[in-house]
């Protein structure tokens, strides 16, 4: 059976970029096939290959902004969604495509495939604990996804 990880992203103190983390925490408290870990944490590019490292598939959860985006939307994306072509520039900067390029050449075991929960989210400057309520209405749905995702990826 292959090894899922599911990472909830964000900051847990900025209102509305916590809903990835608030999604992660959920999903734990679930009874999650033995082949799923579930993490959160506030990093991103590069410092997410110590996360990934080891499982054949992820799923990621994390807020997003958009120009025209309706908060409390959500997405379900692809890497090939982010528009990023591999560019080694500074450790600080590297987005996952990167990483996820540098990994496998330096011989780590990444996924192959990575789902991409983002959130529209209005909110990611105000120190608070709770999303808005719009994102708040939005988690259940997203939860229902990745466990319909789960539950697709363990039928196979």
């Amino acid at each position: 059976m292959e090894k899922i990880v599911i990472i909830g992203l964000g900051n847990p103190i900025l209102s509305d970029d916590s809903v990835g983390i608030q999604i992660a925490r959920n999903l734990l408290a679930k009874n999650l096939p033995g082949n799923v870990d579930v993490k959160e944490s506030g990093v991103s590019g590069v410092y997410l290959l110590d996360l990934l490292t080891g499982y054949d598939k992820a799923i990621i959860i994390d807020s997003i902004k958009t120009n025209n985006g309706k908060i409390g939307s959500f997405y379900r994306l692809s890497l090939d969604d982010l528009f990023s072509k591999p560019s080694y520039t500074t450790i600080h900067k590297i987005d996952l495509n990167t990483a996820l390029e540098l990994g496998r050449e330096i011989g780590l075991k990444v996924p192959d495939e990575i789902v991409i929960f983002a959130i529209e989210i209005g909110d990611n400057t105000t120190f608070s604990e709770k999303c808005s309520p719009e994102v708040i209405r939005a988690i259940p749905e997203v939860e229902k996804s990745v466990l319909c995702l789960l539950k697709e990826e363990n039928l196979n």
